[in-house]
């Protein structure tokens, strides 16, 4: 009965999969390309996805985490692959644990092709390097064998080029940024409950975005504008379930707040200036439902993204969202992430 129960809900998942794949919609930016906005860079989205890594105690032999003096320390690659119709990018996490307490990663996004869409049927087009995230991790490990706290902190780097222009269907220039142009900074903590046939991740996250800074300058004045997007928390509990020896089934969900954001202007002259909210605010529900298979030292992943609440603050903005197709794998040689 059970091994039958485990069947339908393999099947279960995989019937989804199949309905929503064929959409590959996936979204970086979380609403419509008309305007432009990014409020999701290439890299939060892989800091709210955790990997099959992230389940267990990294220096463990085990599921348990047990056994991890044995493999203190050791190196390791994590993928994580977001394809759609306006984005196809990729982010390279490869990291180094130092002990069982103490690991450094770094997320590379590489974008392949990210499109924006305007009115009408005009589109611009580009690829190249996003932002690159640097965390360093500190996990605390409880009484309970296989429970255990993680503590993150991260800065994200300004190395895509914000100021990135290209020659749309129309034959105008247009700015399709590939970062943000900021320095900002990420802090995440999470609790992890791991055993031989269930893993359980709780997190929450906070993200301060960093002002964007131009200046204009007419000669007798210079005008500085300072664009800061909102800052953002989220909610994230994940879970897996062993199906098989190998094969496990994955359920997630997401609940990500927007600061608004805000845009200061200010003059050399002395002359008055200006502040206004740039109405980024919203919140964003998601559900990731998914797959994965145990190789060893290689886990692939496979699922999906999809949508279940958006509630933007500025009544004027789009709030459709499309289901994302997610693809993921762990790499360790000290099979740390089975």
């Amino acid at each position: 009965m059970l091994k039958y129960g485990r069947v339908m809900i393999c099947i279960g998942v995989a019937a989804m999969l199949t309905v929503t794949a064929p959409a590959a919609l996936a979204q970086y930016e979380e609403e419509n390309h008309d305007h432009g906005e990014v409020l999701f860079d290439t890299t939060t989205g892989r800091v709210i996805m955790p990997s099959a890594g992230d389940f267990v105690d990294g220096a463990g032999d085990d599921d348990t985490g047990e056994g991890g003096d044995k493999a203190a320390g050791g190196v390791g690659v994590n993928g994580y692959v977001d394809v759609n119709e306006d984005m196809k990018a990729g982010v390279l996490t490869p990291f180094y644990r130092f002990s069982r307490a103490f690991a450094v990663k770094a997320h590379v996004p590489l974008i392949w092709d990210r499109t924006l869409r305007y009115f009408g049927d005009t589109t611009a087009s580009t690829s190249g390097l996003g932002d690159v995230i640097v965390d360093a991790d500190y996990t605390r490990h409880l009484s309970t064998p296989g429970t255990f706290l993680r503590f993150t902190g991260s800065v994200k780097l300004a190395t895509g080029d914000e100021e990135k222009t290209v020659d749309d269907s129309d034959g105008f220039e247009r700015n399709v940024p590939l970062g943000t142009g900021t320095t900002d900074y990420i802090v995440k903590g999470q609790y992890v409950k791991s055993t031989p046939d269930h893993g359980l991740i709780f997190g929450a996250l906070y993200r301060k975005n960093s002002p964007y800074e131009t200046s204009q300058d007419n000669g007798a004045n210079v005008i500085t504008t300072k664009s800061t997007t909102g800052n953002q928390v989220a909610a994230v509990a994940f879970g897996r379930k062993r199906a098989s020896e190998k094969f496990w089934v994955h359920m997630g969900v997401s609940v990500v707040k927007l600061g608004k954001g805000k845009v200061e202007v200010s003059n050399s002259d002395g002359s008055a200036g200006s502040e206004s909210d740039l109405e980024h605010g919203g919140t964003l529900i998601d559900i990731f439902p998914g797959v994965s298979y145990a190789l060893g030292p290689l886990s692939p992943y496979l699922g999906v993204r999809i949508p279940l609440g958006t509630s933007f603050d500025d009544e004027f903005r789009f709030d459709e969202r499309n289901t994302s197709i997610i693809f993921q794998f762990s790499y360790s040689p000290d099979s740390l992430a089975r």
